[in-house]
């Protein structure tokens, strides 16, 4: 007994004496198809599930204090043939004459590193994130209401969460029960199905909303002294992947039945003691000795993220962009320019260089596809390039369209954007 008694002293000393700061990197690693969801019998929006998926990020210290609150978003994932060209082909969906594979049905999935934040985080932070699958459908997109209502309660949100996270001790901790519902930390359900949850019209949805649109979206909360042990915890996926389920079947919603886990891979990068130096103060004389430590931060100096074979790096496009856009097929010589940042995050500028708009955006095989709205009045638009280098060509339209509003082109500017987000 005195021996296993010493063991778990052992161990819980050890787990704090652990260097609890460091930098965390967060990819969104792929998700399953259980089942698919309720869709348009003629499959105008394309064969089977599309699907793209968003992920708030909140990052508050133990008492609930909010240090950072962004979102990244996706490319769309599902049948890429055809109109649909700008997404990413996954799914083994076919059409009546057994070829055009794509489109997601029950059974497939997909695997990838996409590369959603890297942060610094000292002892006691906790990082929120709010995970979310959305089947896409270009005639509404209810998705900006709900990013907007999460990122408005980002307080509440580190506020609730603080204290649930901070109690879970890593002696009894199950690595799944860091994933908490939102009737768990006393947050309410968010109507985020449109159209869709109220009449049963299409439009882009959350997988996992009840029938009437209500929705309660999953959190999952990283405290900083268990990520080194979350990072290397097995949950089925491999190493340091955690699994978020959304089942709308349990939630009573059997018109669309959507059944899916999105994944997300957690590595984490403690800060490591470089040096103890033991100094004797020369003003005293009663032998107090003071101890100075040194800490220096373990991370890699290059981030790439890898999709299925093909490396691509934000880096690669950070920076600041400038072209002009027009509507239809022309490119006129309306100013048009882009802040890329490395983390995902972007800015539209005018042509004085002011932010007058700001969103996320992704690169994958030099494809380069974001969404952002504009100050004050919140209208969104989307935009889809192929990146050649220093030059950019594509699309732009409304909502969460990436065509129909007319043509960009953009050269890269001889200097960098900087970026506040890393």
């Amino acid at each position: 007994m005195k021996k296993l008694i010493c063991l778990l002293v052992c161990i819980a000393t050890s787990h704090l004496l652990l260097a609890q700061a460091g930098r965390i990197r967060v990819s969104f690693a792929g998700f399953d198809c259980i089942r698919e969801t309720w869709d348009d019998i003629l499959h105008a929006d394309g064969k089977g599930d599309e699907v793209y998926f968003t992920f708030s990020f909140l990052l508050g210290d133990k008492n609930g204090t909010t240090k950072l609150n962004y979102e990244k978003r996706t490319p769309v994932y599902g049948d890429a043939t055809g109109q649909f060209s700008n997404r990413i082909s996954v799914g083994s969906w076919v059409d009546v004459f057994g070829n055009n594979r794509g489109g997601i049905k029950a059974g497939d999935n997909y695997r990838g590193n996409l590369l959603l934040g890297e942060y610094d985080v000292a002892n006691d932070d906790i990082l929120t994130i709010v995970p979310t699958a959305w089947e896409q459908d270009p005639i509404a997109d209810n998705q900006a209401g709900f990013s907007s209502t999460i990122q408005s309660m980002a307080y509440s949100i580190n506020q609730k969460i603080a204290p649930v996270v901070l109690g879970i001790g890593i002696l009894t901790m199950n690595p799944t029960s860091i994933i908490f519902g939102a009737g768990q930390l006393g947050i309410p359900k968010i109507k985020a199905g449109g159209e869709q949850g109220e009449l049963g019209k299409p439009g882009t949805r959350p997988i996992g909303m009840e029938k009437y649109g209500d929705f309660s979206p999953k959190f999952v909360g990283l405290k900083s002294s268990d990520l080194a042990f979350l990072s290397n915890s097995d949950m089925g996926y491999g190493k340091g992947v955690i699994p978020v389920h959304y089942d709308e079947t349990a939630v009573g919603n059997l018109r669309d039945h959507g059944i899916y886990t999105v994944l997300l891979k957690v590595e984490f990068f403690p800060s490591q003691t470089q040096s103890t130096t033991t100094t004797q103060p020369s003003n005293t004389g009663n032998g107090t000795t003071t101890t100075t430590t040194v800490t220096k931060t373990t991370a890699p100096s290059t981030i790439k993220t890898v999709n299925t074979g093909t490396t691509t790096s934000t880096s690669t496009v950070a920076g600041i962009w400038k072209g002009t856009y027009g509507t239809g097929s022309s490119n006129n010589t309306t100013f048009y320019s882009f802040q890329l940042n490395p983390d995902g995050t972007m800015n539209v500028l005018d042509a004085s260089g002011k932010s007058i708009a700001a969103g996320t955006y992704n690169l994958n095989n030099n494809q380069l596809t974001g969404i952002y709205r504009y100050t004050g009045n919140n209208n969104a638009f989307s935009f889809a390039a192929s990146v050649k280098g220093s030059q950019m060509e594509g699309t732009w339209g409304s909502g969460s369209n990436v065509s129909g509003g007319g043509r960009w082109m953009m050269t890269k500017a001889a200097t960098g954007a900087t970026t506040n987000i890393r």
